[in-house]
């Protein structure tokens, strides 16, 4: 089962002041995915880098950050998301006053990252590879489901595509499998409960990860009193194929 807790993540620190948890990746049993939590204490700043064999997402979940993109630099704010397209250099840092949290998203489990050294950049927000959530409304996906379509080919992607689903209590997602790719599941906010291959209702929490391998039969609802949120994420680009089942 695909299903790792909060308190079971592995934990590593790639640069001063952070500390990144793998969600998904060759370690979980994923053939497809790279995704990780990374909290950043206020002041933090990576370095530059840029991915040369694939692209990389970065959603803010919490936080503030200021954000280096090719020769751009600008803050961004929970909810937005950042692509940046392979070899692309980008780097951010935490300038807001508490901690902040990312998720970083990657169409492979080998990332050839390679660090650079920092230019010149301008003040400015970059013409393409920026989601704004400010300038975004979400649209209904099901009955008491409501969803952001944050990352995809819209923005650029060549081999991504996530969303941010909230769901109302006593919400259902249609039960469906993927013929040909994962699906990893991230409880964003709250609680939620989501079915897996023969069980029809297992818990998740804030900060669980569920990952739906190929044609494993998945789906998400909500039993609680209070709204959950999701992030749903694909190796793949918009809309993902998908069958659904009982």
């Amino acid at each position: 089962m695909s299903i790792y807790r909060k308190d079971e993540l592995k934990m590593s620190v790639p640069f001063k002041g952070a500390k990144s948890f793998l969600l998904t990746g060759k370690e979980t049993g994923s053939k497809m995915l790279l995704v990780s939590q990374i909290i950043l204490q206020s002041g933090s700043r990576s370095p530059l880098y840029k991915i040369t064999n694939v692209e990389e997402s970065i959603f803010i979940a919490k936080g503030q950050l200021n954000v280096r993109l090719d020769n751009k630099q600008f803050d961004a704010y929970s909810g937005d998301c950042v692509l940046a397209k392979q070899n692309d250099p980008h780097g951010y840092e935490n300038n807001g006053k508490s901690d902040a949290i990312i998720i970083t998203v990657s169409p492979s489990t080998e990332v050839k990252k390679v660090e650079l050294n920092d230019i010149d950049y301008i003040q400015s927000r970059p013409n393409s590879g920026f989601y704004d959530r400010s300038i975004n409304e979400p649209y209904e996906f099901a009955k008491g489901i409501m969803r952001y379509d944050m990352i995809g080919d819209f923005l650029g992607a060549k081999s991504t595509y996530f969303s941010e689903l909230i769901f109302e209590p006593g919400s259902i997602a249609p039960t469906h499998y993927h013929p040909k790719h994962e699906e990893s599941m991230f409880c964003l906010e709250n609680k939620l409960n989501c079915v897996y291959a023969t069980d029809d209702n297992i818990s998740l929490s804030q900060g669980d990860i569920f990952m739906a391998e190929i044609a494993v039969r998945h789906g998400i609802f909500n039993e609680h009193k209070s709204v959950g949120k999701l992030l749903a994420i694909h190796s793949v680009l918009n809309p993902p194929p998908r069958v659904d089942v009982d």
